[in-house]
């Protein structure tokens, strides 16, 4: 069954989505099936959102997937296909408004989600900042007690401060990116319904 999903899924081309008929929508009522994803600087999924544009005329509202789906009763198995040629021309026009409008709802989700995330990514500095304190003075510690010559000390000391600070110096770069968000989210259209 994997194998045959796989199968149905790469059916459909690049910018391409199944149309879907679904007699549980109202007279001219188009629905956009939506995931919206906000990426980290690493392209990493921080936040997914699947959401359902619906159009009546010239107002758009967004639904969350599952009460979508619990209103028009939309499971596998429960429609037939009735392989029936579908204009797509109303929906082709109406698709750049679905995808605005879950647009304009994800830069919303983005910047709480980032104030949230720039919050934490403070107190892990913070952290960060407090360990290689801690880390140098270990080192301080460690060499106070060694009854080595004091150039030797030295040089030990450059080299293990060198160190210590590349270490943590890569380690915020990559706390950074990856707790920071991209300013775009990525939306993908899944499926289109009509009646």
């Amino acid at each position: 069954m994997d194998w045959l999903s796989d199968r149905v899924l790469t059916a459909f081309g690049r910018h391409r989505a199944p149309v879907i008929q679904c007699p549980q929508l109202a007279d001219g009522e188009q629905a956009f099936m939506l995931m919206g994803l906000i990426p980290n600087r690493k392209g990493q999924p921080l936040l997914i959102e699947w959401q359902v544009a619906l159009c009546s005329g010239n107002v758009w509202e967004l639904q969350p997937f599952p009460d979508f789906v619990a209103r028009t009763k939309l499971k596998a198995n429960t429609l037939a296909n009735r392989n029936q040629g579908i204009d797509t021309t109303a929906l082709q026009f109406n698709l750049p408004g679905a995808v605005a409008a879950m647009q304009h709802h994800m830069i919303t989700l983005q910047e709480s989600f980032s104030a949230q995330m720039t919050q934490k990514l403070s107190g892990t500095l913070t952290d960060l900042e407090r360990l290689q304190g801690k880390q140098i003075e270990q080192l301080e510690l460690r060499l106070a007690a060694n009854q080595q010559a004091e150039q030797f000390k030295k040089s030990r000391r450059e080299q293990r401060t060198q160190h210590i600070r590349k270490v943590f110096d890569e380690y915020r770069q990559w706390v950074h990116d990856t707790m920071t968000t991209e300013p775009q989210p990525f939306i993908q259209v899944l499926a289109a319904a009509v009646r």
